[in-house]
């Protein structure tokens, strides 16, 4: 079994009225502080990818609980002041719940979806009378996955 249920994805943008020296310097701040208020709720593996004018976040949780990610939220978002947008997925393991928080000005919102079985999946799915690929062009092995 894994030791680790959750996998976090999450993605801040900086103010576009930030200079580039701001933005450095904010980058800095917020990305230790993030660290450590994720470091401090038990995330592992936290890695972080800055991409100019944003920040990505991926990191691991023993558990997917909803009290954990509200209270990820509860810390992150004071964190953001007027000057960063954020968004924050988190994604069982087992693929049966996902929940995506938005956090700006020191507030967040949840959207979670509990998502069905395959099987569950499958017997409510709509037949598709157009096909939205060639599967002629992929090869049979492949094929044969994607057909019901």
């Amino acid at each position: 079994m894994s030791a680790y249920q959750c996998e976090l994805f999450g993605h801040f943008v900086y103010s576009e009225d930030l200079s580039y020296a701001d933005l450095l310097e904010r980058e800095t701040d917020f990305t230790g502080a993030l660290d450590r208020l994720l470091r401090d709720m038990g995330a592992a593996h936290i890695d972080f990818t800055p991409t100019g004018d944003a920040l990505r976040v991926q990191c691991m949780f023993a558990d997917a609980e909803d009290a954990l990610f509200h209270s990820v939220c509860d810390a992150a978002a004071p964190l953001l002041a007027n000057d960063i947008k954020g968004k924050m997925l988190f994604v069982d393991k087992d693929l049966a719940h996902i929940s995506m928080y938005y956090l700006e000005k020191s507030a967040w919102k949840e959207a979670a979806i509990a998502l069905p079985g395959a099987r569950e999946a499958l017997n409510r799915a709509e037949p598709d009378p157009e096909p939205s690929a060639n599967l002629d062009s992929i090869p049979p092995q492949k094929r044969s996955a994607s057909r019901r």
